[in-house]
C-alpha cells in the first residue's frame, strides 16, 4: 500500500525500528528518497559519525 506521510512520521518510524533492532530492509526505497532530500536540503550541515572504511 502506498501512502504519503510527513518526513517527521517517516523519521519517527525509522528511529523506532532502529531502536528496537528491527529490520529496515522494508524501507530501502524510502531511505534512498530521504537521503536525496537530506542531501538537497541539509547538504552542508554536519553530523558526527562512526565511520568505517570499506575493505
Amino acid at each position: 500500500m502506498k501512502k504519503v506521510i510527513t518526513i517527521k512520521e517517516f523519521c519517527d518510524e525509522l528511529i523506532e525500528r532502529i531502536s528496537h533492532t528491527e529490520s529496515i530492509d522494508c524501507c530501502k526505497d524510502e531511505l534512498l528518497k530521504f537521503a536525496h532530500m537530506a542531501k538537497d536540503h541539509m547538504g552542508e550541515k554536519e553530523i558526527e559519525v562512526n565511520w568505517v572504511e570499506k575493505p
